[in-house]
């Protein structure tokens, strides 16, 4: 089966078309500032040889696609028949999601969602109705981020609110990063061939968009992430955990719309707020060089935050075989990884230092008890093999 992902941005188009079989990337396509007349397209045959690289106008996520499809129909295909499915990186579709077919009732749920996931599901539904009409014949599956998480116990998705609010209105913890979380925590069982039924992992997906996940025989039992991207920890621009009662005390103090609050904690909230930087971990880091006391303060409640839910996952689970990092402050920031790991050196957790500071694969010491690995995500391989599973399971 040869299928095409694809992972789309408010204003990026990714794509990789992939052969199941030997799960190897036949072409893939990478459309930046899509919604501009001066849109980079950078188009691939297999994973490495750009074949062309260009700037041209790419005003929506339509002509995004028309342009991924006409490539490969004129530098890698006959025809489109060659193309067997596509599976979509999805972000939220409420009660419906999963690894599921994209249904009329899946876009409509999408559409309703579409609130909780500003940024990605509009864009989505965009490319999704372009495919629906280029490709009318071929199966497209929607792979939701929180699909990952359905299996948690029940009293781990609900909030203290009004019963209603759950039933009626779908208020509930979803969690996201599922196909990196899926990823990594399926690696991390298999690199340290843990036993499938009986293995405790805490999974750390660290960059912009940072969230930790506790994973136990199999099952991801509880994660950060809530009912939006907006919560767990303190994220590049997201402000993470917060009382619900901030919002109205402000709004009634600075005199300001629900918009307008929503606004300033959109635009400046999180890391970005507390040290006075982009909010990229990498600036957080260079201000505090320079003396910021801000961006310390950003940097430590990001580690603390961390550090809370992996206690509590410790507890939940009863104990930790692994933990994984992933993401770009995950897999580089080997000062934070420390910070974190040496707290747990009371379970007998030992760090390799030099393994740690080189970015390594293995960053825990002969004779720890709690293995560490520092590994590369690919949400990519887990949307085809999802797409696959769907569509073998529906013919």
């Amino acid at each position: 089966m040869k299928v095409i992902v694809c992972n789309i941005g408010s204003t990026s188009f990714k794509f990789q078309f992939i052969d199941m079989e030997t799960e190897s990337i036949i072409a893939h396509v990478h459309i930046e500032r899509v919604g501009s007349d001066n849109a980079h397209g950078t188009y691939y045959r297999g994973s490495g040889d750009i074949i062309i690289d260009e700037e041209k106008p790419v005003l929506n996520q339509k002509e995004a696609v028309r342009r991924g499809l006409e490539f490969l129909t004129s530098e890698i295909i006959n025809d489109l028949s060659e193309i067997d499915a596509v599976g979509f990186k999805t972000v939220q579709a409420g009660e419906q999601n999963g690894s599921v077919l994209l249904t009329k009732k899946v876009i409509a749920a999408m559409d309703e969602y579409s609130d909780i996931a500003p940024a990605h599901n509009p864009p989505y539904l965009e490319a999704i109705r372009m495919f629906k009409d280029l490709l009318p014949e071929k199966p497209l599956v929607g792979v939701f981020e929180p699909g990952f998480h359905i299996n948690r116990p029940e009293y781990a998705q609900v909030y203290g609110t009004p019963v209603e609010w759950f039933e009626k209105y779908g208020v509930r913890k979803y969690g996201y990063h599922g196909a990196s979380l899926r990823f990594v925590t399926g690696e991390t069982v298999r690199i340290l061939k843990l036993d499938l039924k009986n293995h405790k992992v805490i999974a750390c997906h660290l960059g912009g968009s940072s969230s930790v996940c506790a994973f136990k025989d199999g099952v991801a039992i509880d994660t950060s992430m809530g009912f939006s991207t907006q919560t767990g920890v303190i994220q590049s621009k997201r402000v993470g955990d917060m009382d619900s009662f901030i919002v109205p005390y402000i709004m009634k103090k600075k005199g300001i719309s629900l918009e307008d609050a929503y606004r300033e904690l959109g635009s400046n909230g999180g890391l970005k707020g507390l040290s006075g930087t982009s909010g990229d971990m990498r600036d957080v880091i260079e201000a505090i060089r320079k003396g910021s006391k801000q961006a310390q303060l950003a940097r430590d409640k990001f580690i603390y935050d961390i550090k809370f839910y992996m206690g509590a996952y410790i507890l939940f689970m009863g104990g930790v075989d692994a933990v994984c990092f992933t993401g770009g402050t995950g897999q580089k920031d080997s000062a934070l990884r420390s910070e974190i790991l040496t707290s747990l050196e009371f379970l007998g957790f030992k760090l390799d230092k030099s393994a740690n500071e080189a970015n390594s694969e293995r960053i825990d010491a002969e004779g720890s008890k709690i293995a560490a690995l520092v590994l590369d995500t690919n949400e990519e391989i887990i949307v085809a093999r999802e797409t696959v599973k769907v569509v073998s399971d529906t013919r």
